[in-house]
């Protein structure tokens, strides 16, 4: 029956964004009617044939048909107002018609109008206050509101509805369009063609109703052109789909004069919804699309920084071709191959050290003005002029300035990028896990993102979370686990290796402050663009006015900032998914006791460690028990803001990833296992991980988990999953990976795990431009998805390697040039 009402809810929505203030009455009347009459309905087959009926209802035509009653009324209402004298009483053709309004009357002074509700008699009185701020001199065309009663019935109270507080110019231009409508006019056929209309697939959950966006804001009237408003209704009688729970909000595309506002649709609507459904409809705002905002300080303040970096680019890319490279003699054929690394640390992107190993290696000052081994091939002899060995060649040796300058080259940092050269040292597998798991988070928020953007879900959800295989999306936030057991598993293993070369002393300032400029100025710089910039890169009916973060985070952003954004609920966070670089922060700050005591004590190291561990497993069941928390995060209430973003609660992988450091530093990579045992192990925990992901199969399905099992779920998941990602990385590093080593270790992975930094910042601002352009909803199925999760993948890497050299790479080469002057010094 609820849906029987949303069709004649949408009639009425129709007939409303067309009508002047005067058919009001006949509005709710006729219409109360209709939904009482269907209200009768008890069978299936009276509903469909219903539905049937109210679809040939909505075609356009027969609303014309409809409105053609509301033409003769206004023609009345004109006829009348001809003969209205000012705040006097007149007879008109058979009736008494008494005006409300002096010549330059405020609406808001009106008194009290009556109207009659469905509930009343048409005798009954109610109040309301108009606020309408009108005189005649501004409504040309609009039609004073009069109170009129036959005169020659008993005294009865007039049935007037309440004025809204609409803007007059709003009512006046709307009101134009029905006249528009039967005069025949393109532009007004347009505004009605352009409306948000039910499709089929209602019963199965499509509750957004876009209409032709193109269309509608493409319309020019005389005095006004049309305004795309995507305007939201809450439908209290209505369950939704995918949550069950009761309550839908439906969207509905509405063509409008630019001369109205959401709020003028929003009262407008209010005025009627209430009363002619029980209050169970209510319209509950929208947003009115502006396609061509001006641009205002804050965008300018970000497109200036972006120049000035893109400008720093070409001037050192063009420094570094023609004076570092063009200038070098042709006649020496040998190829001088920059294959250094940038150094990376746990912050999950990068390679544990520098440096290269080749046929022949020298320590030669890069233009950042730090050593690093090169790779020289021999040269093709074939080619040569002459024999580069008696070739005396010393190349430019820029300034210090010039070194600031070259951090900036497009070339040196594309091929620093790129290169998939690796020092002797490096844990090769962790390059395939970090791009795996990059990929599994863009899986997932491949289906996260697009909910709202898909006009199928309603069906399609259903059918998805009853297939085992799809646990692994529903429950791919373990894939962030594995990053916080890869971070501690590096951060570990490279500072132990400092300590043990520097003697137990650490430059402790340096291990703080090359953390934080490693991950803040790409960080703030991507955020400044979905803040500042977002809201220009495109439009459509799901587009975002005021772009892709709420109130452009001009209260929050500091707290991302601090890295301390994590305590923030989800309804206030800003750059929402960076919860994790704020734990991954948190964890780095409290790492330096933990360090110690494993460098010094194996067995202070261990109950320091597990000490930290039992914490977080009683503050995760306190939590979860107190919180009657389940075991994923569609299951609504505190999950999120009270457990998943947590550092209390989210530790665990990260001491597993500290301890496998440890133990990857006293063995020295450097351990042998009985073959039998090797593959008994890897069965251990292969089992333990898929026991992670698909044990939450029952309880997503319906057959929920006690409140105790629930919060032992999720006390030990995140460590169990995390301690079969650190065996992966130890099996791998220790030779004992087999197949897998192979495929994880594949060069390929390199310069992918270079970017995944940059993809994960920059992965939901493609995919938000992607969703919120589309001007009508997409239909999922395996096919979809896939080419979807694809090209989002591709493009996050391509944009990310775009970051990186723009925003990631040059600050990294500032930092080596400033400190190698330092220590030189």
């Amino acid at each position: 029956m609820a849906q029987m009402n949303v069709y004649c809810f949408l009639l009425l929505l129709l007939k409303c964004s067309v009508a002047s203030e005067d058919n009001y009455h006949n509005i709710i009347q006729n219409s109360y009617q209709t939904l009482k009459g269907y209200s009768r309905h008890v069978n299936q087959t009276a509903l469909l044939q219903d539905i049937n009926a109210m679809n040939k209802a909505l075609n356009v035509r027969t609303i014309l048909d409809n409105l053609q009653t509301f033409s003769d009324e206004l023609d009345k209402f004109s006829e009348l107002s001809d003969s209205v004298i000012i705040g006097n009483t007149t007879n008109v053709n058979g009736f008494n018609v008494t005006s409300t309004l002096n010549q330059n009357t405020d609406i808001n002074s009106l008194p009290t109008t009556a109207y009659a509700t469905p509930e009343q008699s048409d005798t009954t009185l109610a109040k309301d206050t108009a606020t309408v701020h009108v005189t005649t001199e501004s409504m040309v065309t609009t039609v004073l509101p009069v109170t009129v009663t036959p005169s020659y019935s008993p005294v009865i109270t007039s049935t007037a509805p309440p004025l809204p507080k609409v803007n007059a110019l709003c009512l006046n231009h709307t009101q134009s369009i029905l006249g528009g409508l039967f005069g025949g006019k393109q532009w007004a056929m347009q505004m009605l063609d352009a409306l948000g209309k039910p499709p089929a697939g209602l019963l199965g959950g499509k509750f957004a109703w876009l209409g032709d966006y193109d269309e509608c804001i493409g319309i020019t009237a005389d005095e006004f052109h049309g305004e795309y408003c995507l305007a939201k209704f809450y439908v209290a009688s209505i369950s939704n789909p995918l949550t069950k729970a009761k309550g839908m909000e439906i969207r509905v595309g509405m063509c409008l004069p630019n001369t109205c506002s959401i709020s003028d649709i929003k009262n407008l609507f209010n005025s009627v919804l209430p009363r002619i459904s029980n209050n169970t409809v209510f319209a509950t705002g929208g947003d009115c699309k502006k396609p061509d905002q001006p641009i205002d300080f804050r965008a300018r303040i970000a497109f200036i920084i972006i120049g000035v970096l893109v400008g720093l680019a070409i001037i050192a890319t063009t420094y570094d071709i023609i004076i570092q490279h063009m200038s070098k003699p042709k006649k020496n054929s040998w190829d001088l191959f920059d294959g250094h690394a940038t150094t990376y640390d746990s912050a999950g992107n990068g390679h544990v050290n520098n440096g290269y190993e080749g046929e022949k290696n020298g320590p030669i000052s890069d233009l950042s003005g730090q050593k690093h081994k090169y790779q020289f091939k021999e040269p093709d002899r074939s080619m040569s002029v002459e024999d580069p060995s008696t070739t005396q060649y010393k190349p430019h040796e820029p300034g210090f300035l010039g070194k600031l300058l070259l951090s900036f080259s497009v070339y040196t940092n594309g091929a620093k990028i790129l290169s998939t050269n690796q020092g002797s040292g490096t844990l090769t597998a962790v390059n395939g896990i970090r791009f795996i798991s990059m990929s599994w988070v863009i899986l997932g928020h491949t289906y996260a993102f697009g909910l709202y953007s898909v006009g199928n879900i309603g069906t399609l959800y259903g059918a998805l979370i009853k297939r085992k295989t799809f646990m692994a999306i529903i429950n791919a936030e373990v894939s962030v686990d594995t990053f916080f057991a890869l971070s501690g598993t590096l951060l570990t293993y490279v500072v132990l290796n400092q300590l043990k070369k520097q003697k137990g002393r650490l430059n402790w300032f340096m291990f703080y402050f090359h953390r934080f400029w490693r991950l803040t100025p790409p960080y703030m710089l991507i955020m400044m663009v979905q803040i500042c910039i977002s809201k220009y890169l495109g439009s459509g009916p799901m587009w975002s006015t005021d772009g892709f973060e709420k109130k452009y985070c001009k209260d929050t952003w500091w707290w991302n900032l601090l890295y301390i954004n994590n305590f923030k609920t989800s309804a206030e966070e800003c750059f929402a998914h960076a919860w994790y670089l704020a734990n991954d922060m948190q964890f780095y700050v409290i790492s330096p006791p933990i360090l110690l005591a494993l460098y010094h004590s194996k067995i202070a190291g261990t109950i320091v460690t597990l000490v930290l561990w039992v914490g977080t497993a009683i503050s995760t069941a306190v939590i979860s028990v107190q919180k009657d928390l389940r075991v994923n995060p569609f299951s609504g209430g505190d999950y999120f803001d009270a457990y998943y973003q947590m550092p209390y609660c989210r530790i665990g992988p990260y001491l597993v990833g500290m301890y496998t450091g440890y133990i990857l530093y006293t063995t020295k990579c450097k351990c042998k296992i009985n073959k039998f045992v090797n593959i008994t192990i890897w069965a251990v925990f292969a089992a333990s991980a898929l026991a992670v992901l698909y044990g939450v199969y029952d309880d997503i399905n319906g057959d929920q988990l006690s409140t105790g099992v629930a919060a032992l779920y999720n006390v030990l998941h995140k460590t169990v999953w995390g301690a079969a990602v650190c065996w992966v990385i130890f099996a791998c590093a220790t030779g004992n990976g087999g197949f897998v080593n192979t495929i994880l270790s594949w060069r390929g992975f390199v310069p992918l795990s270079r970017l995944t930094y940059c993809a994960y910042l920059i992965h939901p601002l493609v995919m938000y431009f992607y969703y919120q352009s589309r001007k009508q909803f997409l239909f999922w199925d395996d096919h979809e998805v896939i080419y979807e999760f694809f090209a989002h993948l591709g493009m996050a890497y391509a944009v990310a390697f775009v970051a990186s050299l723009i925003f990631e790479s040059p600050m990294m080469g500032l930092e080596k040039v400033v400190f190698r002057k330092d220590k030189k010094k």
